[in-house]
């Protein structure tokens, strides 16, 4: 039996390809969008791909599932609860298919999502006993999968579910059966997982604390249900994406066409979002009047996600084309079909041809706490854009907390006729969401181009959740290095 796994850093997505090789037959489990990694991977390896199999319908990225079944002729597998709207097979529990001589057996686990399979995957050329599990976005390797993405009112029950799942179907497999989970680290599905892509029955059994033998149910939900991350507003569209069936894109990624300046300029006219995938420093130094700043890298689809409506037109800045592949596959993977091209040549061209810029402001943090240093009515509201855990933990006094997502649907609520600072970690969720901001019309908007672990590391004091006053507009407290706070790295 030949494992590989393929991961998606920033969306924190792993699949794997299983294969018998002597049969020289495989199958893909739970693949991305852009199918053309595993193609290459069967073709150098000699392997045909007879299945696709899928474990749920996907809540965090479009599935390649159809994708990949409709270029290989491959069967395609998943939950019979899934009710696909094309063509698939549906399985349910203790049903089993073969790939050679690889048996996957389907184990109904629901709870991440109500449809949910795990397949029992056992070697029959050695044995008949399962030697791994497929275990979706049920058990993850530090973690389990959450249960509140198909609304909050479903999270509980959903969790109830999961812990059945857990205890009375996965957890009674052998302690040396392997665990290859869907969601790993840095998914959005859970918090808390491992950056290891695979664990056994065992070790999870011994060292997951979500399946500490002292949790009944009640405690289970809680633990599990505590401390999640935002959902990204992407989400809510990718189920009933992946359930009817994306858009076939073939065997390669679709080229992003190059726009001259007059052609950039005609895309704004017709509704287009121009989105600078430069670094936020570049950004702020000058950019496309109205430009969002969402800087490449492996974050990039998440947010493009988060922040532009699915259906606007958008067009690239960047550094050079090379990048182009790269940000087109996110997009895909998020569902934005609508990426109109790039700005060719960049943003030297458009300023080449004299057209308007726009420039942004950029706080260290010092100059933070000079801003801050006065009247807290005329200094800058602070806007913390991280996780709601990240906030709690310690933050700018007098900050108020509004993730980086939230931010399009909370414009109301904010002055206008009041500097406004956004902070993060390390700048670049602050880069996005003061860029965002500026698209909306705030005219005097900053970013802190480091973030708290910087401020508390100048010696600036924090507030945390419980902490007198915390929410208030009250100044920061004065610079020391004798800071308990700063010293640990709190």
């Amino acid at each position: 039996m030949r494992i590989t796994q393929f991961r998606i850093e920033g969306l924190g997505h792993l699949s794997t390809l299983l294969a018998d090789e002597d049969a020289g037959v495989t199958a893909v489990v739970d693949p991305r969008r852009d199918v053309d990694i595993y193609l290459s991977a069967a073709r150098a390896a000699d392997l045909r791909i007879t299945h696709v199999v899928e474990t749920h319908l996907h809540n965090d990225y479009v599935s390649g599932g159809r994708e990949l079944a409709a270029l290989t002729g491959a069967t395609h597998v998943i939950g019979a609860g899934a009710e696909l709207q094309y063509e698939h097979r549906g399985t349910r529990d203790g049903e089993a298919f073969d790939v050679g001589a690889l048996r996957f057996a389907a184990l109904e686990t629901p709870g991440h999502t109500p449809e949910h399979v795990t397949y029992a995957v056992s070697d029959t050329s050695r044995a008949a006993e399962p030697v791994l599990l497929l275990t979706g976005g049920s058990l993850l390797v530090g973690a389990v999968g959450r249960t509140d993405l198909l609304g909050a009112g479903q999270a509980l029950p959903f969790a109830r579910e999961m812990y059945r799942s857990l205890h009375e179907v996965i957890l009674r497999q052998e302690d040396f059966v392997a665990v290859y989970p869907t969601h790993g680290s840095g998914s959005l599905c859970s918090t808390g997982i491992s950056s290891t892509p695979s664990s056994t029955v065992g070790y999870e059994r011994r060292h997951d604390p979500l399946l500490d033998p002292s949790l009944d149910v009640a405690a289970f939900a809680q633990r599990l249900l505590t401390g999640q991350p935002t959902v990204p507003r992407y989400f809510a569209r990718m189920r009933p994406t992946n359930q009817a069936g994306p858009r076939l894109l073939g065997a390669h990624v679709p080229d992003v066409p190059p726009l001259s300046v007059a052609g950039v300029e005609a895309a704004i006219g017709a509704g287009a979002v121009i989105v600078d995938a430069r670094p936020a420093s570049a950004h702020v130094a000058g950019h496309l009047p109205g430009a969002l700043s969402i800087p490449a890298g492996t974050s990039f689809g998440t947010w493009l996600g988060w922040i532009v409506e699915p259906d606007r037109p958008v067009v690239l800045v960047v550094d050079g084309p090379d990048e182009l592949d790269d940000l087109a596959r996110q997009a895909l993977r998020v569902g934005c079909e609508t990426v109109a091209g790039y700005l060719q040549g960049g943003f030297a061209r458009w300023v080449d041809a004299g057209r308007p810029i726009e420039t942004s402001g950029r706080l260290s943090v010092d100059e933070l706490a000079a801003a801050l240093d006065g009247d807290p009515a005329e200094g800058p509201l602070v806007i913390d854009v991280r996780q709601a855990d990240e906030y709690a933990g310690g933050h700018v006094p007098g900050s108020i907390h509004l993730t980086a997502g939230s931010l399009p649907d909370r414009l109301a609520d904010l002055p206008r006729d009041r500097p406004i600072a956004t902070i993060c970690g390390s700048g670049y969720r602050a880069s996005v969401a003061a860029s965002l901001l500026r698209a909306a019309g705030f005219e005097d908007v900053s970013w802190v181009a480091t973030g708290v672990p910087a401020w508390q590391a100048a010696g600036y004091g924090v507030q945390r959740a419980g902490d007198a006053d915390a929410g208030s507009t009250a100044a920061p407290g004065p610079r020391s290095a004798e800071d308990p706070h700063a010293a640990h790295g709190h």
